[in-house]
């Protein structure tokens, strides 16, 4: 009889992890969140996030909450609660009044941080600063952010999804 409830409470705790394994993960960039800066190699370190203007800082104080608003599985379009909505101008990410709004989207996860969804417009997703090194310190302004060219001295980042509670009704 031991042996039968031990088999039940095995096949018991198996069929709730094949359960739970069925439940679809939320997509990131979905309801609130941040944007934050993974570092492109290694383990995909996070070095700071982005704030409503669309400027990489590391000071956790500056970091925007951002929106989307889906136009389909894999495409939407981004807002900053505080700024308004995102585009690019000219090959650099920003938000806020006179930005025209793009329309962005990820790869996936299976894309280039496997297991998260990185932000990208069209083919592009890769950002850098013109600063001589970058991430900015913490006494340092943010920074604004372009796709990488080639010639970028600090970090180059993609930008994942940091879901938020609804409990962040306003910006920081």
């Amino acid at each position: 009889m031991r042996s039968l409830d031990t088999l039940l409470l095995a096949l018991t705790a198996l069929l709730s992890l094949s359960a739970a394994a069925a439940v679809p993960k939320r997509p990131a960039f979905t309801g609130l969140g941040q944007l934050r800066t993974l570092y492109i190699s290694g383990d995909h370190e996070d070095l700071g996030c982005v704030t409503s203007e669309g400027k990489w800082t590391v000071d956790e104080s500056q970091c925007g909450v951002f929106v989307t608003e889906r136009l389909d599985s894999n495409q939407f379009h981004l807002r900053a609660l505080k700024a308004g909505q995102c585009g690019i101008d000219v090959a650099t990410f920003k938000c806020g009044g006179g930005v025209k709004e793009a329309v962005f989207g990820t790869w996936g996860t299976p894309g280039p941080v496997s297991g998260n969804e990185v932000l990208r417009y069209s083919q592009y997703g890769i950002l850098a600063t013109d600063a001589p090194d970058s991430p900015p310190a913490r006494d340092q302004a943010p920074l604004a952010m372009h796709f990488y060219s080639g010639s970028e001295k600090g970090k180059w980042v993609w930008l994942g999804w940091k879901a938020l509670s609804g409990n962040h009704a306003e910006d920081n």
